[in-house]
């Protein structure tokens, strides 16, 4: 049984060795080719970046105006994840806590958004914003992407309040804990590995979209990074090497994000899903 088991393990391993290849390998030749210059990238695409360079990135650096569209990308995906946060916890928390069919009901108004898809609504939405004069402004971009995505962070935060014991609550009220105390000193801290994925996800999203920028921003000062690069290859669609610099500069910050809460993401979901 030993000798079986050990062998299913190498057997597993030695797929999941060559599905991490597969999964890694685009990554890895986006960011060696980013450092070649253009002719060795054209014909010598699975070489090692011999000679190596940091021109490809100084170009497309200053071609974008990089440092201002990053910047932009900061704003509205830092907002997003902060307040889509606070305002999914705060609405779950409050849906968790009725009883009713009246908290199902809400349950199911809130959730409606994960079945909803973006592109039947997207025109009507960029015309009424246009119409509100409401088009080019950061802060409708925020709200916007709060909107669609808490739905699912509700949903993640419900399943996971429901599992808490009620009676951590009643003792906090006995201790002399109003409701907004309880919900931000006793429920908000145990939603910690929630609140992560939940928030990583969001960023995610949001940091990767393009269409609800595109559609929503037509000012060039106020681009977010993906819409940028959309337009960088448009300008420069002949020079892959600046094109594959700049968007392994727009991945720098998913991988990076990933890496630090990658513990907690899988664990989130799982508490998300224990009792709905």
């Amino acid at each position: 049984m030993k000798g079986k088991k050990s062998k299913k393990e190498i057997a597993i391993m030695i797929i999941l060795l060559v599905l991490g290849i597969i999964f890694v390998s685009p990554i890895l030749l986006l960011v060696m080719n980013s450092f070649k210059p253009y002719k060795d990238m054209i014909y010598n695409f699975l070489s090692l970046p011999i000679p190596f360079t940091m021109e490809n990135y100084a170009v497309a650096i200053q071609r974008m105006d990089f440092f201002r569209v990053f910047l932009n990308s900061v704003i509205v995906t830092g907002l997003t994840v902060f307040f889509g946060v606070i305002f999914s916890f705060m609405a779950a928390y409050g849906i968790s806590h009725i009883r009713s069919k009246k908290g199902k009901f809400l349950y199911f108004l809130f959730t409606m958004g994960q079945i909803i898809p973006f592109h039947t609504i997207m025109i009507a939405l960029q015309t009424m914003t246009a119409e509100l004069k409401l088009n080019n402004k950061l802060w409708v971009l925020v709200c916007l992407y709060i909107g669609f995505h808490s739905a699912f962070g509700i949903f993640t935060y419900v399943g996971f309040l429901k599992s808490i014991p009620k009676e951590l609550e009643e003792a906090a009220c006995i201790d002399g804990c109003g409701v907004v105390r309880t919900m931000v000193q006793v429920i908000f801290p145990l939603v910690k590995p929630t609140s992560i994925t939940i928030g990583v996800l969001f960023f995610l999203w949001t940091w990767n979209d393009f269409l609800m920028p595109s559609l929503m921003i037509s000012d060039s000062n106020k681009r977010t990074l993906t819409v940028m690069i959309y337009m960088f290859k448009s300008n420069a669609s002949s020079e892959w090497n600046l094109l594959i610099a700049a968007l392994t500069l727009s991945i720098i910050p998913i991988v990076v994000l990933y890496i630090l809460a990658q513990k907690y993401i899988t664990s989130g979901i799982t508490a998300g899903a224990i009792k709905m």
